[in-house]
């Protein structure tokens, strides 16, 4: 199975976006009674489907669903929510918390105008780790997607790369996905 993105609008009501993701789960898999589930941390699977896993990011007005053969992880933000100016979040007091030594020292360490962006393509690489190896928030200071002064192509053996995709204002999102090879 070839890797599936869905690109769907992202509602203001989880119901409306779990129906969204179970439609498209069913249309690919040409499967009227498909049923996306998920387990008590939330994280989406479809039952009795072997060989088909399912990763749902949720990025301002833009949802994306992907399937794949194997465990796999998205995630995704909108950059102006975050790099704006004015913008209260202090990003690197988050990045002391969630992140490892390396990832910090990744921070100090860019310019001072791309501080706010690195922290999101770090944040958006830890995200996708964890939801395709299982893990959780608690476990984002246990390892790093930064390789030295750049970004780590895989992590505990699961790839993690920039996730390009092309969508009306797309220019504003940064998404990554990582996958079990």
């Amino acid at each position: 199975m070839a890797l599936k993105t869905f690109i769907l609008e992202n509602s203001n009501t989880k119901k409306k976006r779990q129906t969204d993701v179970q439609n498209a789960v069913r249309e690919y898999l040409k499967n009227p009674k498909a049923k996306v589930v998920y387990d008590e941390k939330g994280r989406p699977s479809v039952e009795n489907a072997e060989n088909v896993h399912i990763s749902i990011t949720c990025a301002n007005n833009v949802m994306l669903l992907v399937i794949y053969e194997k465990a796999i992880g998205i995630d995704g933000e909108y950059l102006p929510n975050i790099i704006a100016e004015g913008n209260k979040i202090d990003h690197m007091t988050l990045a002391e918390r969630f992140f490892s030594y390396d990832e910090v020292e990744y921070l100090r360490d860019s310019a001072r105008e791309a501080e706010r962006e690195n922290f999101v393509k770090i944040w958006v690489r830890k995200e996708a780790y964890i939801k395709a190896a299982g893990k959780t928030l608690s476990d984002f200071p246990n390892f790093s997607v930064v390789d030295g002064n750049r970004f780590a192509k895989k992590v505990h053996g699961v790839s993690i790369k920039a996730f390009a995709i092309k969508f009306e204002d797309c220019e504003n999102y940064v998404f990554a996905i990582a996958g079990i090879d």
